[in-house]
């Protein structure tokens, strides 16, 4: 059906050419045409009647007036079908008069010698010859003007009935119809050259479109592929990241114990009070940079819960225009709708405040930090925004500060990379954006160019309707201390770095729990297989040999339901989500024993009773 109505197209378009080719040449056939007729009448004026010439003579004018109409009115308008076949109408019968009106002339202008009668078949042919040429591309035109202007010389000539005029005949007859066959084959021509040119000017509109797709695709691809490239260095970053936090929250969790530990044995009123204090305070504010560092690998444990995302923005008003202290005005376009995303609210928030910091300093003159809440639908595909398909809750912050040129946008989220002077920042703020937003399901993006200010915009998921905001785990808070005495109670402790073990085991033997200590996995399960007392475990979520699942798994085969505290300092929280009691490295000695003992107590509190 579609090939059918390409070649029903390409035929109007044919038709189309050949009839506007006829009548393009229209004003060289009418001027020779007015011309000839003059000529002609004032030959013959002396061998006819002046008035026959004279009507003769005014009706080629008045024809070929009407056909220069013709001419003018096809210049105007489009040949389709439908005007296409009236003008083409009208053309043959133009050349069909024009052609009687010349081919007449033998019969009107009587009794003609033979001189004159010569004369007027070298007009006729010489007409006729112009006529195949003028109109070769519109064949009908031709042969409306050719037959019957030759017909009637022949006629004469064989009326005549001399040997001589006979051959005159014959040889009109042979002109004519060879300038018909001529003009068919050159109309043929015509016909196939222009199909090719219209198959050939379609071939090439689709290959300047296919041209065009392909330029597109191209620029998608290779706008994908870049923010491909930058996805995967940004999870080879967060993966390195989220290592070196473990290991520093291992080398945090062996000071803050060890610390804890002194401070307790020292007594508050020791000459080294205050060097301790310094020492838990570094320790705080090595945690803090580290649940950063977790943030951006996306590894740290988070709490999400459906919040409304303009009830969060609102409750931050006071703190956000405190923090732009005077540089820079906020303004708040919070949508209408309600739109409640699924996310920890207090990382939610931290997130804002760090993007709202980073307009701040960008806008060194002052400026217009201004934060919009609102739902999208994203539409997937490698052209969207990481990916992501369905609904989410957009918040977006922007400023009218200094913007950032293309290079320093590519590495925004990058941990540790700051534009700001030393000791002005930190260079954490957007890449704990960046690792809250992604662990939560979410994308961010960042439009800037320089001197145009900054775009930075966060999709989080809109919450299911069914959304549980409760999670399994047990929430304690640290406490000042506890009491050291004999528990009677034997805990096996697992942890593969040795600062960390040895602080672990002296806390929990102050609070007078006997502890068997193991580096590894492997260690712990012999001790399990023996008959020896276990009644609870303390044991690192990434010990070697026997990774987390499949460590606890053998634990319950061979002790049970023996309770078991995971300490992390780089936390799983997909394969943690179920257990009900973890830590997150560095914490306080109380807040380990609380957890012990709450641990003791619950499962206690579930054993069968004798």
């Amino acid at each position: 059906m579609q090939a059918e109505r390409l070649a029903h197209r390409r035929s109007d378009a044919v038709e189309a050419a050949q009839l506007r080719s006829s009548l393009e040449h229209l004003p060289l056939t009418l001027s020779v045409s007015l011309v000839n007729s003059v000529l002609v009448g004032l030959v013959l004026a002396s061998a006819v009647s002046p008035v026959v010439v004279l009507s003769w003579i005014t009706l080629i004018v008045v024809l070929s007036m009407l056909r220069a109409g013709l001419w003018y009115g096809s210049r105007r308008i489009d040949l389709g079908r439908s005007r296409r076949s009236r003008y083409a109408a009208l053309a043959v019968a133009g050349t069909l008069l024009s052609g009687l009106l010349w081919g007449c002339t033998p019969l009107l202008f009587t009794p003609l010698d033979e001189a004159h009668l010569l004369f007027l078949a070298l007009v006729l042919a010489g007409m006729c010859a112009g006529a195949a040429t003028v109109h070769a591309a519109h064949t009908p035109s031709v042969l409306a003007f050719i037959v019957p202007a030759i017909l009637p010389l022949a006629a004469v000539f064989f009326a005549i009935g001399g040997r001589l005029q006979i051959i005159s005949g014959l040889m009109t007859l042979i002109f004519g119809v060879s300038l018909c066959v001529a003009s068919t084959r050159f109309g043929r021509w015509f016909r196939e050259i222009t199909e090719a040119q219209l198959s050939l000017a379609a071939g090439t509109q689709e290959l300047d479109e296919a041209n065009m797709r392909l330029t597109v695709e191209t620029a998608s691809h290779r706008s994908t592929q870049a923010k491909f490239q930058q996805s995967q260095k940004l999870e080879a970053i967060g993966r390195l990241t989220a290592g070196i936090a473990h290991d520093f929250n291992n080398l945090l969790m062996a000071i803050s114990g060890s610390a804890g530990l002194i401070a307790m044995r020292v007594g508050a009123e020791s000459a080294y009070t205050s060097h301790l204090a310094t020492i838990v305070q570094s320790v705080e504010r090595g945690t803090t940079l580290t649940r950063r560092l977790l943030a951006f690998g996306r590894q740290q444990a988070l709490t999400p819960r459906s919040v409304d995302i303009n009830e969060v923005v609102s409750g931050l008003k006071e703190l956000l225009v405190a923090t732009l202290a005077g540089y820079g005005r906020l303004e708040l376009r919070l949508g209408q709708a309600r739109v409640i995303a699924f996310v920890d609210v207090n990382q939610l928030e931290q997130a804002i405040l760090n993007l709202v910091i980073n307009a701040r300093d960008a806008m060194p003159d002052g400026g217009v930090v201004t934060i919009t809440t609102g739902s999208v639908e994203l539409m997937g595909g490698e052209a969207g925004i990481d990916g992501l398909a369905g609904r989410f809750a957009r918040i977006t912050v922007s400023d009218t500060g200094t913007g950032m040129p293309e290079n320093v946008r590519l590495r925004a989220f990058d941990p540790f990379f700051t534009t700001k002077g030393v000791g002005k920042g930190s260079g954490l703020g957007l890449s704990q954006v960046y690792g809250v937003v992604q662990q939560s399901g979410g994308a961010t993006s960042i439009d800037s160019e320089p001197g145009q200010g900054t775009v930075v915009s966060i999709y989080l998921p809109e919450a299911p309707t069914d959304t549980s905001t409760a999670l399994h785990r047990s929430r304690l808070a640290p406490g000042a201390g506890w009491s050291s005495h004999d528990t009677g109670r034997r805990i096996v402790l697992v942890d593969d770095d040795e600062e960390v073990r040895k602080t672990l085991a002296a806390m929990l033997d102050t609070a007078g729990y006997a502890v068997a200590s193991y580096d590894s996995a492997l260690q712990a399960l012999e001790e399990l297989k023996s008959r020896r007392q276990v009644d609870l475990m303390v044991i690192d979520f990434a010990i070697p040999e026997l990774r987390g699942r499949d460590f606890v798994t053998e634990v319950r085969r061979l002790r049970g339901a023996v309770p078991i505290v995971f300490v992390t300092g780089n936390a799983e929280p997909v394969a943690l989500q179920s257990e009900p009691w973890v830590l997150q490295k560095p914490f306080k000695a109380a807040s380990l024993i609380r957890m012990v003992e709450q641990a003791t107590s619950d499962a206690e509190a579930l054993a069968p009773r004798a």
